[in-house]
């Protein structure tokens, strides 16, 4: 039976491989838990932590995507070498070491929009050089972990034939590898106007947070590269068969 997006399940067993990856995430997603900090022990200190639900739930939110890209990936496609299993490996080590920038960012851009209200504590950033290093650190971790995806899922195309994917699987499979190079680009970007715009000049709050708002050009990306796959997969539909 195929997913809801018309892959044929390959993979349908958990490998030791996916086992060891579903750990990694579990363990990242203990990590943020333990970030939160103290356990509150009156009222006044659980509302304080409660402030910092949101920034908990968007780093939650972009850890589990990672997680479910990495399960649809291995569902879909059913690869387990020596290539995809490195790459697997290395998806691990990413995610397990971008957790606190992962959450920092969250912090950063939720005190940004709310002046503070929807964070535990305010994130302390004494000069614009370690803005630019949070923005930079964060670019890289991101833009690393966008390669590896990309890598497994050109991977996948590369096996194509052997895995006998579909006209319709082989469209999809273009689309996730160019969502993939979009995020890598956006990521980059990001890690380029961290290093070059005048941060902190002008106490201008939108300048400061360019490298991160530079983000949502990640789901503009997502829509435009649906819709062209739409397209191909109406064009493919209406070829007559051979």
């Amino acid at each position: 039976m195929p997913d809801e997006n018309g892959f044929r399940i390959r993979g349908d067993q958990s490998t030791r491989v996916d086992a060891f990856v579903d750990a990694a995430f579990a363990f990242a997603v203990t990590l943020l838990i333990i970030s939160i900090g103290r356990v509150p022990s009156s009222v006044e200190d659980l509302v304080q932590a409660i402030r910092g639900v949101p920034a908990f739930a968007a780093s939650f939110y972009v850890l589990a995507r990672l997680w479910q890209t990495h399960r649809h990936w291995s569902r879909r496609y059913g690869i387990e070498d020596d290539y995809s299993t490195r790459l697997s490996l290395a998806l691990v080590f990413m995610v397990l070491v971008y957790v606190y920038p992962l959450r920092m960012i969250a912090e950063l851009t939720l005190s940004g929009f709310s002046n503070g209200a929807l964070v535990e504590s305010p994130i302390t950033i004494r000069t614009v050089e370690e803005l630019r290093s949070l923005y930079v650190i964060f670019g890289v971790g991101y833009a690393m972990t966008a390669a590896i995806f990309l890598l497994l899922h050109r991977h996948a195309l590369k096996l194509a034939d052997a895995l006998e994917l579909s006209a319709a699987e082989r469209i999809g499979t273009r689309t996730v590898c160019a969502r993939w190079t979009a995020v890598l680009a956006i990521a980059l970007a990001s890690t380029v106007l961290a290093l070059t715009l005048p941060l902190g000049h002008g106490e201008s709050a939108m300048l400061n947070s360019t490298p991160g708002l530079i983000y949502g050009l990640i789901y503009v990306a997502r829509f435009v590269l649906a819709r062209r796959e739409r397209k191909a997969l109406a064009s493919k539909a209406g070829e007559p068969e051979h």
